[in-house]
């Protein structure tokens, strides 16, 4: 055990299965989409190794309308727009009459992709072991400025997923201006998501000197909401499903004229009536006062927050970033405690300038029931780390230090009994007390050189899924038991993606998949996360082999989009799929320009 940890990387994944290239333009051939079965009377002859399907069953069956955004440039501007389709007609696309026109100093068509759309998600969750069943996207929120291309409208926005496509004509959520909406992808609004409700779901975010509040049950000319002054940043809501008493509870850092050291205290935000307020209590220890504070993933099955708190001892106003433990459902004077092993001492965070620490990011994060696992990396950072063990407000590392869990390929994944994890270019699996430490997997890359990558953030059954590059460029979409017993590889091919059951141990972990995505040359396909040695459903073929093809986070199939970047170009193109039927691919069509197209994260 090494005292103090400190950390130099980390970065979870919950499952491998990366996107390290394949763009593509081209257009799909295939059905017109719909709910058909996959019709495995019809033989096809194998393919890559594999014997080759109509289709795939054991979807979650999801047939909500798709959400995709198109931005281009045109004479000096910037225009971005948000699309549906239904999947019972894939071949239709239907444009929001809200979108956005930037003219001064445009942010360029990938920016606004990124910027100005977010889904809002919705689940079914057991009252008494929060388990979750039917994760999805229930809305999509988005930031506008124009109405049908001319008019002038401003602010938030929101479309459902649900109906008929033709109903869903995208409603104004408040009189926000849309020069205050936020980067809504950014780490500044703190999105508080109503699982069950997400008419109740709130966006907080930084407004001038002040935070303000947008709910999404707000009408059109209904004004913002604003926190008192004092209230410098909203870091977690209490909880996510609750009474109204418990909805739009904040933990928040609270400016003081009783600080010391230029800091803040950490303290409770209320905003569940008409008024918004702030209780003055400090929840940190008498003598320390908060830099900055983050949040470490999702809740767990309990409730519990993790957070990295950047305190400074008011005794000489040293500063040092640590883990906190946050249980909304205690008392709310000891709901905040620090983290320590049984020495009594501290995981210590690496910070960036200003005091913001480096926290792990989602992809080095994985959940076992109340256990957390992770790793810290940040940009630049190749030496080795620690790999840590939270559970109940008490840290373990795993023994030894491991090579670099990679700050943009890496994973750390938990799958009933084992957790495995990219460690330079190693996959090694341990038990869930971070032992037993097993090698499944290697590349032959030098040292500061990651032949391990990863997207599919998820597991089923014990199967995990990641790419593996050689010496010579080769890349292998490899899929293997995390304790080693069963493995499957396709050559010059690799993961992109995968589709989820939409159930889970809790809110924050439905990482259980259903399919898992890859492209090899000119060929987008499919298999079973259950069972990939089953076979495979070839979806169909791009016109020339792509740089890219790259999915945004699971969603509940067997309806997806995918991202195409032609080769060559840093525009990318959407396209549709259905697994259940092969050859089901298409380009989607938006009229001309058709600029550089992004499905919405979740679908």
């Amino acid at each position: 055990m090494i005292s103090k940890a400190k950390i130099a990387g980390l970065f979870i994944l919950v499952l491998a299965g990366a996107s390290i290239g394949g763009c593509g333009g081209g257009s799909g051939g295939g059905d017109s989409g719909g709910d058909s079965s996959s019709g495995s009377d019809i033989e096809l002859p194998p393919l890559f190794g594999l014997p080759q399907l109509s289709g795939l069953d054991g979807d979650a069956g999801n047939q909500d309308i798709l959400y995709f955004s198109g931005s281009y440039e045109e004479g000096g501007s910037t225009v971005s727009s948000l699309y549906g389709l239904s999947p019972a007609n894939p071949g239709s696309v239907f444009q929001q009459h809200l979108n956005t026109v930037e003219q001064d100093n445009p942010r360029t068509p990938q920016e606004l992709a990124e910027a100005l759309y977010r889904p809002l998600y919705e689940s079914e969750i057991d009252p008494d072991d929060k388990s979750v069943l039917g994760y999805r996207v229930s809305d999509v929120v988005f930031g506008h400025n124009r109405e049908a291309g001319n008019a002038t409208s401003e602010g938030f926005a929101r479309a459902s997923t649900d109906g008929l496509l033709s109903d869903q004509k995208g409603e104004r959520v408040s009189s926000e201006s849309y020069a205050n909406v936020p980067d809504l992808n950014d780490g500044n609004p703190v999105l508080w998501e109503n699982y069950v409700d997400a008419d109740q779901a709130e966006i907080s975010y930084g407004r001038g000197s002040s935070i303000a509040r947008v709910r999404m049950n707000y009408a059109a000319d209904d004004f913002a909401r604003f926190f008192p002054n004092t209230i410098i940043k909203n870091i977690v809501p209490f909880f996510n499903v609750g009474s109204d008493q418990d909805r739009h509870n904040y933990l928040a850092l609270r400016s003081d004229e009783s600080t010391q050291c230029g800091g803040y205290f950490v303290t409770r935000a209320s905003a569940s009536t008409g008024s918004s307020g702030s209780f003055v209590d400090n929840s940190l220890p008498d003598g320390l006062e908060a830099i900055d504070a983050v949040a470490v993933g999702e809740p767990l099955a309990d409730g519990t927050r993790y957070l990295v708190i950047n305190v400074r001892n008011q005794a000489d106003c040293t500063a040092e970033a640590t883990l906190w433990r946050f249980v909304p459902s205690d008392p709310y004077a000891t709901a905040l405690t620090q983290v320590l092993n049984d020495d009594d001492e501290p995981i210590v965070f690496p910070t960036a300038i200003g005091g913001v620490p480096y926290v792990p990011q989602d992809r080095h994060l994985a959940r076992q029931g109340n256990v957390l696992y992770f790793g810290v990396t940040f940009p630049m950072d190749d030496g080795p780390q620690l790999l840590y063990r939270i559970e109940d407000g008490n840290w373990t590392s795993f023994p030894g230090l491991e090579q670099n869990l990679g700050y943009e390929t890496g994973f750390l994944i938990a799958d009933g009994t084992r957790v495995a994890a990219s460690v330079g270019n190693e996959v090694v699996s341990w038990d869930l007390e971070g032992n037993d430490r097993q090698i499944l997997d290697e590349s032959p890359l030098g040292l500061f050189e990651y032949g391990i990558t990863s997207e599919v953030l998820g597991s089923r059954d014990g199967w995990i899924f990641y790419n593996r590059e050689n010496n010579e460029g080769q890349i292998t979409a490899v899929a293997m038991k995390v304790d080693g017993s069963d493995s499957l590889e396709i050559s010059d091919a690799q993961w992109s993606g995968a589709s989820g059951t939409g159930s889970g141990e809790s809110i924050g972990q439905v990482t259980e998949l259903s399919e898992v995505f890859f492209w090899r040359g000119e060929d987008i396909g499919a298999v079973s996360a259950a069972d990939p040695a089953a076979g495979l459903v070839l979806l169909g073929k791009l016109d020339s082999v792509p740089d890219d093809v790259v999915m945004y986070g699971l969603a509940p199939g067997p309806h997806r989009l995918v991202q195409v970047f032609p080769a060559g170009q840093d525009d990318g193109r959407v396209y549709y799929l259905n697994t259940r039927n092969t050859n089901s691919l298409r380009a989607l069509a938006v009229g001309s320009p058709i600029g550089h197209q992004r499905p919405v994260d979740g679908f």
